[in-house]
């Protein structure tokens, strides 16, 4: 009877230690979240950013669609965790990517992060935005 009790109290013990390991990941993994997004944020606007810009005409104004607005962000944010020496698995498992439900668009989605990940110039938000949108626009299929 006493190994039985030895035993059980070291399975209990363990599951205690394997709750309290995955609880203090969770905390470690929210942490450093909100950590990436901090250092993500755009700087406080100077005096000659404030001044209100000419509004966009019409004509010039972009507007994307939710498809490609979404590459754009996963391709924007692989460039940014390549910049901070994050793993590729990290940049794959970004909520952009991961949640997406058809496995086409997941692919889609991994293909974008993966290449821009890859990207080893540096490149302008400008340049990286056209070169996604253009990108995107050819890969939708047409209504």
């Amino acid at each position: 009877m006493g190994v039985f009790l030895r035993w059980g109290i070291l399975g209990i013990l363990s599951v205690a230690a394997l709750v309290y390991a995955y609880n203090a990941s969770k905390r470690m993994a929210a942490a450093h979240e909100r950590k990436t997004t901090a250092t993500v944020s755009t700087p406080p606007a100077t005096e000659e950013e404030t001044e209100p810009a000419e509004a966009p005409d019409d004509e010039t104004a972009e507007i994307l669609s939710p498809h490609c607005e979404v590459e754009w962000l996963v391709a924007r944010r692989a460039v940014e965790l390549r910049r901070q020496d994050a793993p590729l698995d990290r940049v794959l498992r970004m909520q952009e990517i991961a949640w997406q439900e058809p496995a086409t668009r997941r692919e889609r989605l991994e293909q974008v992060a993966t290449r821009w990940y890859g990207h080893a110039d540096p490149i302008a938000d400008d340049a990286l935005k056209a070169a996604v949108v253009s990108d995107c626009e050819q890969s939708v299929p047409a209504p």
